[in-house]
Formats: structure tokens, sequence, C-alpha cells
């Protein structure tokens, strides 16, 4: 056993002998900035060595570090103690919040009780005759016109034994009646979910009207094993142990953001009988418990495709045990329930125009619409766009540089929380490149230029290129970076172009773009055209979190259930890896249109 001190959080843990400081620090739940799960590819777990012999670093860290082991700083997921240590984590601690959005209001739909997909009743108990043998579960059938009761109605049907004239709520969906709670509630709530690979999205409403009561969301708590969904494959391939630690983190983010929207509401999480769950294909499998190995193998088959029911007693969800659980369908092993929530909240699928849809993120999904054809393709665009692969890339969080203006000779930021910057989030970079295209900084390779009135952001450091965005603190971009981020749009655009392809269109036929998600809702339409992302003709619209709006209509609809249960199987899903012309179409996609 060694003592690691940890500044500045003044806490002592005992490690294992050769465990390394990530392993204890995940083990312990502080929470280090990674995106590789802690193998050493992406650098950012950094901590300082302030006191205490470790082992000498390794190829990642010379990589990753440079200069700056000399100076006590080391990875996490590297540096084994070998004897009591003081360390800091002040560099890599993840203590912000990140930035999660609410859904966005759309239209004024109104749903008929008929088609809640969970139904409320409130009755009287009438106790039968002495003379009359029969069972309370039979004088309830012929109220409700259902014989089949979860285990958990029953045990709420018990209690109502002794008592006579009393008034009681049923609670029933199409498979059964789930919940007899008495006293009657004053309202019926459901809660709506969209499972992101980096954050979870969370709603309350109330199920009668549709309306949101309160909203919040959270870091997903996977995201100790790595940043994407490959990183979580992986994660369950070397050790299948962590299948049920992945399932735990993320049912625990979950439970935290139901405590914290019924406490924001004055409402208990036990009194929740409706959940309805987006998410990718992957994050959808990890929160049922299914392994999703066979998604990360050629010819990458889900185990599920169709739309799931369950009871929220199966997953140890902390809202009532019977509570509904509606999970949605997926396309494909790459394309999945979150967005067919965007696409059907959107009504996307029945646009007479040709339209792009684009959810940027961790797992880039492109879906194209043309004359009633669905195309749809998932993209290898990696977690660059999340900060993974940029020396001072970080995710959309308190202090991130999210957007950028360039004028003659001069550059000016914004920072989440107009507070003094960390680092740069994903939508910065793309605006920070696109600046430097339209000034003539970047060549269509992604090359710095040097310019006059630009040379004193320049530096060159051991032959590493710089443009420098702070001084105080010091933040740049390298060519390096602009490389990572280039093959994250070069996936993205390649992927577009293939679906254009298949659909018989040119870029120039697209008339609109919509962008999904957090990312879509902050980036800057004009950078995305600079980048090539967006057609210079086409419309842009951001619509926010659609995969959330998605999820709250899941909760109050069975017809949008089966719509997008139909679109589900509309749409023809192209797998890039299958593609011989998807090398050629990454390889111009590449470069930056001039």
């Amino acid at each position: 056993m060694v003592r690691i001190k940890v500044l500045p959080l003044g806490k002592t843990l005992e490690g294992e002998e050769a465990e390394n400081l990530f392993l204890l620090f995940q083990r312990k739940n502080i929470p280090l900035e990674s995106y590789c799960g802690g193998v050493g590819s992406c650098g950012k777990c950094v901590v300082r060595i302030v006191q205490g012999e470790v082992s000498p670093p390794t190829s990642q860290e010379v990589r990753h570090l440079g200069e700056r082991i000399g100076e006590g700083f080391r990875l996490a997921c590297q540096v084994v103690p070998l004897g009591d240590v003081v360390c800091d984590v002040s560099a890599s601690f993840e203590d912000t919040k990140p930035l999660v959005l609410g859904s966005p209001e759309e239209g004024n739909e109104t749903f008929s009780v008929d088609d809640v997909p969970v139904r409320r009743k409130i009755l009287r108990l009438h106790k039968p005759s002495l003379h009359s043998p029969t069972s309370l579960k039979e004088e309830l059938e012929g109220m409700v016109s259902l014989s089949s009761f979860e285990r958990v109605a029953l045990s709420g049907l018990s209690l109502l034994g002794e008592r006579d004239e009393e008034t009681f709520e049923v609670l029933w969906d199409e498979r059964a009646v789930f919940a007899v709670r008495t006293p009657p509630k004053e309202t019926i709530l459901g809660l709506a979910f969209d499972l992101g690979t980096t954050t979870v999205a969370c709603e309350l409403l109330d199920l009668a009207s549709g309306r949101v009561l309160a909203w919040e969301g959270a870091l997903n708590r996977q995201v100790r094993f790595g940043a994407d969904v490959i990183s979580r494959l992986r994660a369950v391939q070397e050790r299948f142990e962590n299948l049920e630690a992945l399932q735990r983190d993320v049912v625990e983010t979950m439970n935290a953001l139901a405590g914290v929207v019924c406490q924001q509401a004055r409402l208990d999480p036990k009194d929740v009988v409706a959940v309805s769950v987006c998410g990718n294909t992957v994050m959808e499998h990890l929160f049922l418990g299914l392994s999703p190995l066979s998604i990360g193998v050629v010819p990458f088959v889900p185990v599920l495709r169709e739309g799931y029911v369950l009871r929220a007693g199966e997953l140890a969800l902390s809202v009532h045990p019977g509570a509904q659980v509606y999970v949605f369908p997926a396309v494909a092993g790459y394309v999945g329930g979150d967005v067919l929530a965007g696409l059907g909240a959107f009504r996307v699928h029945e646009a007479e125009r040709t339209i792009l849809y684009i959810d940027i993120g961790t797992n880039g999904e492109t879906v194209l619409v043309h004359r009633g054809e669905v195309f749809a393709c998932g993209t290898a665009a990696g977690p660059a766009f999340e900060g993974a692969g940029v020396r001072f890339g970080m995710r959309a969080s308190l202090g991130a540089i999210h957007a950028f203006r360039f004028e003659q000779g001069r550059l000016s930021f914004s920072t989440i929380g107009g507070v003094p910057p960390r680092g740069i989030c994903g939508t910065g970079l793309l605006d920070l490149m696109a600046g430097l295209l339209a000034f003539g900084l970047l060549s269509s390779t992604g090359r710095f230029r040097r310019q006059a009135e630009w040379a004193s952001f320049f530096e060159e450091e051991r032959g590493e290129r710089r443009f420098i965005v702070s001084r105080d603190p010091l933040i740049f971009v390298t060519e390096k970076d602009i490389e990572n981020l280039q093959l994250a749009l070069g996936a993205m655009k390649a992927g577009r172009d293939i679906l254009l392809k298949e659909a018989h269109l040119k870029k120039e036929d697209i008339e609109e773009v919509i962008l999904a998600g957090a990312f879509g809702s902050f980036i800057k339409p004009e950078s995305a055209r600079i980048l090539g992302l967006i057609p210079q003709k086409a419309l842009a619209r951001s619509v926010g979190n659609a995969a959330l709006l998605g999820a709250r209509k899941a909760l109050v609809s069975l017809r949008f259930r089966d719509e997008v249960e139909r679109l589900a199987r509309r749409v023809h899903y192209i797998e890039l890896s299958a593609r011989r012309d998807f090398e050629d179409a990454f390889c111009d996609a590449l470069l930056f249109e001039s």
C-alpha cells in the first residue's frame, strides 16, 4: 500500500501496489479529464508530482508533455507511485459542469388521452360480498378491463386489502397494470432522457399536459472509460465485467439527474411512472446491460434494433419500480435512437425539399432527405470536437473559449461563463480554423501562413509551429491540432458526399442544413460554410437538443412512437467502411475549400 496526498482537494488515498494514479483516482471517484479511458493516447489526464518517487516517464508522456516532465508534470494513467506521493491534480480535475441543452420548443401539438402510453384512472374500492368468492385482483380487472398485473401492482393492491370505500389510482399500459397507489397523486410524472456519450440530458414532464416541469444535464459518468463509443467497446472487450460497471455508471447518472429535476419541481422521483430513453446504439445497449461487442466488429450488428419496453425495477432506476421504460429503436450499429428521435421530432423525413440533418458530436451522424427517401450514415469523427487530440482542447464547460472574432491584426474571444479561459471547446476550435482560413493564415492543407500584421501571434518551438490565442494563461493551437480537427471534419464531409452520391445529388442540391445537438446549436453557420461543412447557398438552421424533444414526445404519444418505428425501417443505411469510394471521398474532404 502507498499513500497519495491529493492537492488541492486535501484528500489522502491509499493505492494498491503497481496501480497507476488514473486507476486509483477512478476507483476513488476523483474525476480527471480523459478521452482515451487511461491508455495514454489523449494526453489529457495531466497531474504534477510534488513530492515522492514514481515510475520513469513513458514514451506516451514524452510525446504529450515534452519539457513539462522536467517541471513534475506526468500523465496519471502512466505514472505508478513507488512510495508515498504528494500529487496536484489541478491541471485536469473535472469539477466544472458541462454545457447541456434542454429540448427546444417546437409547435403546439396536443395529444389525446387515448394516445398517451401510460394511462391512469382514479377508482374507489368496494369490497365484494361475503358470499361471492373472488379476489381484489378480479374486482380491479373488471374496472380497467385488464387481466395482466405486474407484481409491484399487486403489492400496491395488497395494501388496500383491509380498507373499504378507499380512493386509489391504478396505472397501466398496453402490457399490464403496473401500479396501484393510494392516495392518488396530483400529477402523473414522466422523465425523458437523451443519453449522450459525453453528456446526459433529462426533462421532467407532467404527462397529462406534456408540460416540462424541470430539466437538467450532467457529464455521463461513463467518460471515465473514455470519450467515445470505441473506448467503451474496448473497455468491455478487455474486461467483460466492465459492462456491468458501464451500465451502473449511466444509471447512476440518470438517477442523480432524476433527483435534481424532481427536487427543482418539489416532487418525489418515486412518483415517476414513465421514462423514455434515446441515445446512440451503443449507449442504448449499455443502458440495457447488453453487450455492444457485436457492434464493434464486422458486420457491426446490434443485439437490438426495434424499440424496447421494460420496467424501471429491472434497471435499478430510482423511480416507481413498475414505471414503463421505453427505449428508442435504432437504424444500425452507428445510427441510433437519438437521430431517429430528432428526425421524428422535427418531421424532417416528411420534408418536400432536400435536407441535410447533421448531429455533430463524439459520434457524427448524417442524414440526407430527398423526395421521401432517407439516407443515413455514421462517421468516425472521434472525440476531436470534444477537444481530444488538441493540446488546449476541452469539453464545453466553464472557461472554455467557444467563439472567436478576427479583425485586421486583432483577435478576441468569448468564454463560457465569461470567466478567464481554460482551453478551447469544439465550437471555438472550428470558429478559430474558419477565421484563420478567412484571413489567409491557413492553407488548404492546414498549414500556417505567416503574415506581417499577424506575426506576433505565431511562434515556433522545437520545430512546432503555434498560433497563440492567449498569453495569460498561455493557450495556443498547433498544426498537429489543426490536422486532428481536419480528420474529424473530413470524415463528416466524406460521409455527406457518399450520401449525396447514393441519392444521385450534388452539394449544390442541398436546400437546407439542420444542425442538431449542443454542438450544432453553437457553431456559427458562416464558420461551417468556410470549413465546407455547409454548402454555400444552403439555408442553415440550429434546432438544439432535437433528440431530447423526441424523447419528450415519446413519453406522451403512442402515435409518435409508431412513427419513429416506421421511420427506422425506411432509412437507407450506408455503411461507410464497406464503400470502396469512401477513402477517396475522405482524402478529398481533408482539404479546406478555397
